[in-house]
Order: structure tokens, then sequence, then C-alpha cells
């Protein structure tokens, strides 16, 4: 029996050339039954290649290579769950205090349940042995030893190159000299000898695009190979067999789907419990029994799921925020939750009849998604607070896209040596969505693609194809965030480019292990609503939007005249269009337009009937008279997720539990047979609750084509109150929404010249002028003066210097004065 214990996959960035799927199914094709995965500096790919493993029946054996300040390589493999703790502290320790290299020290504190090979061609000992320097290896070798004593191996290779043979003899040497075991590994890095290929085109793209001083491996012998292939290689059973027996000694069980929260849910229920009700007589003058009876039902499902330090934590973050003037709100189905609303604000959810059965059941196991959006221009001091809050326990969420047909085609086109304006032409026209493998499918069947000389590139295209699938980088999630009081245990970490700590795992795979995250998420509209405010409150106008009457005829006017250039969510000629149809009086208007135009709605042909039944050219008619009270805010037509919930509900007599984990499988486009299991089971609890079934099996025509098209109602909500806001200020306050749109970016679907030309049908809109004007917009004689920022090449530097010239000594009275001025 041999086992591979040096494995490099695509999570070795840019020089491993294979991706763990392919992994997985190769040591299943060589009859393996178990595999180690080492990549370099990380454990990025561990927790995929795990379940990986789990599902098919491979034993998962987690390690790293990691590097000595010397860039010598030193592979550490987890014996069990204390050393795969004792790894992730190690590599989080080496990346984030270490300038990214391992000393002996670091070594010696965190050894605990690991084993250590070394003497591998990227070894220290092969190096010293190279150099003649015996003793100095040995050195090494003995104080290696003295740390992990007998899980301590020395690696023999034989890749077939010159010296190898020698070296291989000599390591045994050593092994015997000092007694510490050898064991045969082959640096893995492809999975075929043919695949070399694609490593030197990896290492190429390192040296050209990224410019590091790298080198491919120098044969095509480091693939996987058969425990038949290793014998020939090595002629020595002692390390063959060894493998096998260390393989058997691994015992790794990762904690998979075991909650790890942000801190200790028991001790902290109390006081979130006690926060709510405190929150209550401030929301509600009157408490209605159904509130205490809400609130009572969600509190007693958190606790139960463990979720209470969850909230606190998001809820800390939010009040950071508010007391920093931070503008931020909640999105997503978190907002039909009465826990949040008291929590973060924003709309009612019992006034608005959405569903905490959405956000949170007793039937969902997936950890619960709380959503917070800030102004963008200060949403890094919010991500900042929170890592350094909670410092050791928290981290920025990686995300690690792989190779898509242009980037896999304009970074290999670099390596061959072609040009930007090269590079361009040949992949013009070629989807951004593309993936490289359906390369020369593109080429045959998109008819833009007929004559691009990419046509005539068929060695480009064939290495492209080879990339697909494999990891390109570690990046930063956009707005994730995880806190975890083990997640120093649990998740290996390295700096981000900001200085911040990134976990080297993706959303999925930190959910996977059960690390809470939290998506703090940047909104321009935020910003430019921030600075509208602000432009108000200069002129004595103190404006709390939180307390604004939803019922404003100016706003509504506005969203009717379909003059929404600028207004959050309905800005663009199809929302406009579905407005002017539409034609809202009420909030919930504005909720079922932000809800109609999806993707779902339009495919599923829903606008159509709402429309006509809303204007009274279609009759409104109801499944079930019981059905009534759920789809009479919709005339009838399913539009809602949350509708959904309460359909199935009302017509089977199930919770709204079941009823939610129902919606969901009927979303995962489930095979024929397992809908008709569906099916049947929803037909039967409908007979049971006494639904005749010829209406049952009509219910579930509509609700099963309904399930991957509605939308959830809450995040409609915590959108349209933002809608509202943003017309609102837009009617009533135009010249100082419009400075606020055109101060904060790039905020909706137009580019500032669009905003500046809607603004001139009401204002005077003044040009650039070296004595007027600031770096952005500002209001001046009742309109707007444009700013510097619009001059191509006009950086924020020299308009900064011309304004503190102007404002020293005086307006500039002559072309020649403004050159001599400012040089």
């Amino acid at each position: 029996m041999f086992v591979h214990l040096r494995v490099r996959s695509g999570y070795s960035f840019l020089f491993g050339a294979f991706t763990l799927k392919a992994l997985i199914e190769k040591v299943k094709e060589l009859g393996m039954d178990s595999i180690a995965l080492t990549d370099r500096n990380g454990l990025y790919g561990a927790v995929k290649f795990y379940k990986l493993c789990q599902k098919d029946g491979i034993k998962p054996i987690i390690g790293v290579e990691a590097p000595f300040e010397d860039g010598s390589l030193i592979v550490l493999l987890a014996k069990d769950f204390s050393g795969y703790k004792n790894l992730c502290r190690l590599i989080s320790k080496v990346n984030l205090h270490s300038k990214g290299t391992l000393s002996l020290k670091l070594l010696h504190n965190y050894s605990g349940g690991i084993y250590c090979l070394t003497g591998g061609r990227e070894g220290k000992i092969w190096r010293l042995i190279t150099l003649g320097k015996v003793k100095e290896a040995e050195k090494f070798s003995l104080e290696l030893k003295s740390i992990f004593w007998e899980r301590l191996f020395i690696e023999v290779q034989n890749h077939g190159l010159k010296g190898d043979r020698e070296m291989m003899e000599a390591l045994i040497s050593l092994s015997r000299r000092l007694r510490i075991p050898p064991v045969a590994t082959n640096s893995v890095t492809f999975l075929k000898k043919e695949d070399f290929q694609i490593h030197r085109t990896l290492v190429e793209i390192q040296r050209v695009i990224h410019h590091r001083k790298v080198y491919p491996l120098p044969s095509d012998q480091f693939y996987l190979k058969t425990k038949k292939e290793m014998k020939k290689a090595i002629a020595l059973s002692e390390p063959i067999e060894n493998t096998a027996a260390l393989a058997r000694s691994i015992n790794l069980h990762l904690p998979l789907g075991k909650l790890h929260p942000p801190g200790n849910p028991a001790e902290e229920f109390p006081r979130l419990s006690k926060l709510c009700y405190q929150n209550l007589s401030r929301k509600y003058r009157f408490l209605p029994a159904e509130v205490i009876k809400r609130l009572d039902h969600e509190l007693s499902l958190i606790k139960e799921k463990g979720y209470s330090s969850y909230f606190l934590v998001a809820h800390h973050i939010f009040e950071f925020a508010r007391s920093r003037g931070i503008r931020c709100s909640i999105r997503g189905s978190a907002a039909g939750s009465l826990v949040s609303y008291l929590l973060f604000g924003g709309i009612d959810p019992i006034e608005h009849g959405l569903l905490f059965e959405r956000f949170l059941n007793d039937g969902r196991f997936d950890p619960p998604d709380i959503d917070l959006d800030f102004d963008s221009e200060r949403r890094e001091e919010v991500m900042a607070y929170t890592l350094e809050r909670y410092e050791g326990k928290a981290a920025l969420v990686a995300t690690i896209p792989t190779f898509r047909a242009r980037s896999a085609l304009r970074e290999i086109g670099r390596t061959f040596g072609y040009s930007y304006p090269e590079i361009s032409e040949l992949t013009r026209f070629v989807p951004y969505h593309l993936s490289p493998s359906d390369i020369p499918e593109a080429l045959r069947r998109l008819p833009e693609l007929s004559d691009s000389p990419l046509q005539d590139e068929h060695k480009l295209i064939e290495l492209a194809f080879k990339l697909d699938g494999l990891p390109r980088q570690l990046s930063v999630h956009l707005g994730g965030v995880v806190v975890s009081e083990e997640l120093a245990d649990l998740v290996p970490l390295e700096l981000s480019a900001r200085g911040f700590p990134l976990a080297q795992y993706d959303k999925d795979d930190l959910e996977a292990l059960g690390i809470t995250r939290f998506d703090l998420l940047g909104l321009r509209m935020h910003t430019a609503i921030s600075k509208t405010l602000s432009y108000l409150q200069s002129k004595g106008i103190e404006l709390h939007l939180e307390n604004i009457p939803l019922d404003d005829c100016k706003t509504y006017e506005l969203l009717r005249s379909t003059e929404t250039v600028g207004v959050f969510q309905v800005e663009s000629p199809g929302q406009r269009q579905l407005l002017g149809r539409l034609q809202p009086r009420t909030f919930s208007d504005i909720v079922i337009e932000i809800s109609l135009f999806r993707p779902g709605p339009m495919e599923a042909k829903i606008i159509e009937p709402y429309l006509k039944r809303r204007s009274g050219k279609e009759t409104i008619s109801y499944p079930h008279p019981s059905l009534k009270p759920i789809l009479k805010e919709t005339y009838g037509v399913l539009i809602f997720q949350e509708q959904v919930l309460r359909v199935i509900q009302e017509l089977t007599g199930l919770g709204l539990d079941w009823a939610d984990d129902f919606r969901r499988s009927m979303k995962a486009n489930r095979p024929r047979e397992k809908m008709q299991a569906l099916k049947e089971k929803f037909v039967s609890a409908c007979l049971g609750n006494g639904i005749d079934k010829e209406l049952a099996e009509e219910v579930w025509r509509q609700v099963s084509a309904f399930a991957s098209y509605g939308f959830c109602k809450a995040h409609a909500t915590s959108f349209a109150i933002i809608t509202y806001q943003s017309a609102y200020l837009k009617a009533n306050y135009p010249l100082e929404f419009y400075l606020g749109l055109l101060n904060s970016g790039p905020v909706g679907s137009y580019p500032h010249r669009v905003i500046l030309n809607e603004a001139r049908r009401r204002f005077p809109v003044f040009p650039p002028h070296v004595n007027f004007s600031d770096y952005g917009y500002k209001e001046e004689n009742g309109g707007i003066r444009v700013g510097f920022s619009v001059i191509k090449g006009l950086g924020s530097k020299l308009a900064a210097r011309i304004i503190k010239e102007r404002n020293s000594r005086g307006p500039f009275l002559s072309l020649s004065e403004f050159e001599r001025r400012t040089r």
C-alpha cells in the first residue's frame, strides 16, 4: 500500500495544475483509499477537499507546505483535530506576525498533533546535503526531532533527475543514523505527465503578470504516480510502507455542521431578550398580544438555535455605525424578523405582513443571514472597528475566483508576448460569463466570434481550455466578516492587501464549519442621502428620514410621473415604464413594483396579470376562498415568497417552517421523480386538511411553477423604504438631492452627465471655473457649480492647490496670472 503525502492542487495558486474534483476522481481511478492535500502556504482548499473525500469514501489527510526564511519548504500534516487546530494557529501566526515564514520556535509552540515531513527536493536538508553540509543537515534534522519526536519523517524522492538516486541514498543513510523513519513522496503538482504543460503555463503567468521570481519544476515526473510507479522509483520497501502506516495513524474529523458562534449563547441570551423588550416599548405605543406572542416565539427559536450572540454582535456593529453618524440599514429576509426590527429599525414586519419563518425557522439548519448596508464612503470605518473590536475572533471572508475564458486568454496571451491591443482584439467579443472549456463551442456558435482573430489561435485556446476551474488567487469577499470565539482554532488567516486579517476559506467553507458571517455592505444611495441631509442641515433644515410620513403626496406624484432618475431601485427605463403603468399611491405599491421588476417575475410572466387585475381589465379570482386574505394585496397573483409559505400553510394545515422547507425544496431544480414525491406529499397534506384533490393539484401547479420566481417581500420592503426616502428627497429638496447624488460617485445606473442634464431642466448648471469651483459639485446662485473633478487630468492634489491659492490671495484675474500663481 502507498499513500501520496505531498500533493499540491490548484490552491497552490498558479503552481498546482488540477482541481480538487479532478484529484479525487484520479485517486478513485487508481484504486487509492487515502490522499493528502498539502498546498503551499495555506489550507485554502482543505474544507472542500475534506467534504469531497467524505462523499467518495476517501480518507482525507490535511496539511500544508510551509516555507522557512531561506525559501526551503517543510510539510506539516494534521494527525487529528488538535493537529488541525495547531496548523490553523501556526499558519495564522506565520502570515500575520512572521512575514510569511516559519521559524523553529513557532514550530515548537504549535507542534502538537502534527506530523512533519522534511528532506524533499525543496527542503532544507536536501539543499544542505547538496552543498556538502552534511553535519548542518544532521543538526537541523535533530532540531526538528526535538520538536516532533516520533512524528518526524525524512522524505525520500526520485524524479529521475541527475543526482536524485545519490540524494536518496544520502537521505536514507541520514534517516538510519538519526533514527528518523523515511517516507516516499513525489511532490505531486499535476495529475498526468502531459499536464506538466499546464504547470509551466501557470508559473509563466506568475513571472510575466505578477513579476515573481519563480521557476517551474524541472521535469514531468511530479505527477500522481501509481503505487507500482512509486515502488520502481524508490526501490526500497520501508519508505513506501511508512506512507501507509502514517496514513492509518491519522484520524482527523472536522466539526462540520456544528455552530461556532461569536460568543456564549447561553450567557448572552438574557441580554438579547432584555434589549428587545426595552426597545419594544419604544417602537409600539400600545402592545397588542400578537406582538408579545411573536417576540416570544422569535426569541425562543433564537435561543434554541444558539444564535443570540450572533444577533448581539450584529447589533453592536450597527450601534457603532449609528453612534458615528454612519447611515445604515438592514436588507434581505432578516427584515422580516421582529427581533431584527427592534435591534436595527427599518420596517415593522407585523404591519407589513412579513414572516419570521422566511428568515429563520425550526426546519432550517443553515445559519441566519443578517446583511447590513452602510454609507459606502464610511463602510471601511465599520469594517476596521469590527475587526479591531473582535481582534483574534474576527476576519474578512475570502473569495477564490477561478479562471474565466477572458482572464485565461488574456493572461496566457501576455505570456506569449502579445501586446495589450492584440489581446484586447482577441478577447473583445468573448462573453464575460464564459468558462475556458466553452471557448471552442463559442467560436463555432457565436456570430460575433466568426471573424475573430481568436479563430486561428489554436495553441492559446488549447492552454486556456486546460485552466478551466483552476483558482486564480485569494481575494476579499465584497463585505463578508466572520466572528467566532473559536476562529483561531478553525480558520487559517493571512493579511489582506489593506492589512486586515483574511480567512483562507470562502463563505461556503466557513458556513460548513458553522462560523457565522456578517455581510457589511456599502450602499452608494446611503452616501447620497447622507450628503443631502448634510446640505440641508447647513441651511438649518433638520430632517430625520426615519420619521417622515409614508403618504407624502409630492413623493407619489414624482413616482407616478416616472421622473425617477437618481431614485433608488426605480430609475432604469424598464422600472420607470412599470412605474407609469402601475401608478403607485401607497408604500405597498412601491414594494410590489420592486418585486415585479425582477428576472423571476418577468420570466414567469406575472406582471401583465397583476396590472390587468389592478386596473380592472381582468377579473380578480382566488384558488380558494381561504386564500383571499393572503393574496388580496396582490389581486390574487402570487408575487412574494412569503405568500407561498402562507398558502402552503393554509391549505395543508402544517407549520410555516415545513412550508419554507417545502418552498426551498421546490426551488432546487429537483429531478422529475423527486418533484412527483413532493407533489404527492403536498396533495396528501391538503386532503388531510379537508381540501379537494382537484383544487390541491391546481394550487400545486401554481405554487411549484412560482417557487423559482418569487421574490422575498422582506427584502423588497427593506429596499422600498430607501426608494421612498430618496424619492421624498428628490420631490421635496431636489437641488440638495442632486448635489448629494453628484458628490457620491456613481450611485445608480447613470453617469453624472445624465444626472446633470436632469438637474438642468430645473436649475442653472454652471461650468467649472478656476475662481468659483471646488473639487466636487456645489450650490451657487440657486444652481449647481460643476467642480474640478470632471476635468480629465486635473487630480485632487492640483485642484486643492488652485483652491488654496485662490482662498489665500484672491481670485485669478487673467490666464497669465493663473499660470504664474499656480505654476
